[in-house]
């Protein structure tokens, strides 16, 4: 079988890796990198009075988030995948807060149309982790819905007589 989607884990210091798959094994970079982005794009999204520009930066900021999420996921096999969902959840939350609290220093952090204060900060934080835990679980059951029917077809195929 191909070598993606990984069965076992797999010893990647034995192997010289190219640093952006170095890059994704780790969780810390890319779910830091997602949060910030997520926030500063959700901040440009708000502040702009167009529903286009809205619907696109959403559909865009969801892609986004599910892309890394799944880059960061591929480099490991399933059974590893719903530890891996919630570090990935939990920093790319606390990255996004954090740039929350710059923002909301900056006076550029919105909720709807208005301003957000100090006193926006947890309710923020609460529907912020709880949106990105929902996306990003169901996410993964639908990816790894997808890897295993993927993996059932190659192995169908691998057994077939040629």
């Amino acid at each position: 079988m191909p070598r993606f989607f990984p069965r076992d884990v797999i010893r990647w210091d034995a192997e010289r890796l190219h640093p952006l798959r170095a890059f994704a094994l780790r969780s810390l970079e890319p779910a830091g990198i997602t949060g910030l982005v997520m926030r500063v794009a959700r901040a440009a999204i708000l502040a702009s009075p167009s529903w286009v520009v809205f619907v696109a930066g959403v559909v865009a900021a969801v892609c986004f988030l599910c892309g890394m999420l799944t880059w960061h996921l591929g480099h490991y096999p399933l059974r590893r995948w719903p530890g891996r969902v919630a570090v990935f959840v939990a920093v790319e939350a606390a990255a996004e807060l954090g740039m929350s609290s710059v923002l909301i220093a900056l006076r550029q952090e919105r909720i709807g149309s208005r301003l957000a204060g100090w006193g926006d900060w947890w309710p923020l934080a609460g529907r912020t982790l709880l949106e990105r835990a929902l996306l990003c679980a169901l996410f993964a059951l639908v990816l790894a819905a997808a890897v295993q029917a993927v993996r059932r077809l190659l192995d169908r195929r691998a057994t077939l007589p040629a």
